[in-house]
């Protein structure tokens, strides 16, 4: 992998996680009247998978610079592993509540 394709792909490692969080948050804060009135709770699950996917996706950037031998490369994909770690545990852990609470509670 070249460089500019190396540094793209631990930047997204390393944000995507990040980004997919607060996304999830506010598209979530933003719909919950139209799943009110619709009853369409399928809706936060869709924008928690969607919010879990573009993570794991951050992830498997990251993890494609856990071989290199550069030490920085190395680092930032170590670190990129550990942000989306982090943030998928924090989606997957804003999302329990809609298990037992509906949209309109």
């Amino acid at each position: 992998m070249d460089a500019p394709q190396r540094e793209l792909a631990l930047w997204t490692g390393i944000l995507a996680g990040p980004i997919a969080w607060a996304t999830n948050l506010q598209i979530k804060y933003a719909i919950v009247v139209y799943v009110c009135r619709n009853h369409a709770g399928w809706l936060m699950w869709l924008v928690t998978l969607a919010s879990l996917l573009i993570t794991a996706f951050g992830g498997f950037c990251a993890w494609r610079g856990w071989t290199d031998s550069t030490p920085r490369v190395r680092f930032m994909a170590l670190g990129g592993l550990a942000i989306t770690a982090m943030f998928a545990l924090a989606i997957i852990s804003a999302a329990i509540p809609d298990l037992f609470f509906r949209a309109c509670d």
